[in-house]
């Protein structure tokens, strides 16, 4: 009797990890699997991140900060 109600747990046991293993393959695997596709063709187009003239100098950077002290409105 022991060795059922073993077996019965046992299979339970499976079946459940099953359906878990199933629904993440059914729901998640897929769009992750589209998402690294997608990023690998992307990855095959070296976008460079576009840099203007006038951020590059420190100088300009620094004289247009604006600096200013706020008073307390009674």
């Amino acid at each position: 009797m022991y060795q059922l109600i073993k077996t019965f747990r046992f299979t339970i046991i499976i079946f459940f990890l099953l359906t878990l293993i199933f629904l993440f393959a059914k729901y998640l695997f897929l769009p992750i699997l589209v998402f690294v596709l997608i990023m690998r063709f992307f990855n095959y187009f070296k976008f460079t991140k576009v840099k203007s003239k006038s951020s590059s100098n420190s100088k300009d950077r620094d004289n247009s900060i604006i600096d200013a002290e706020y008073e307390d409105v009674e």
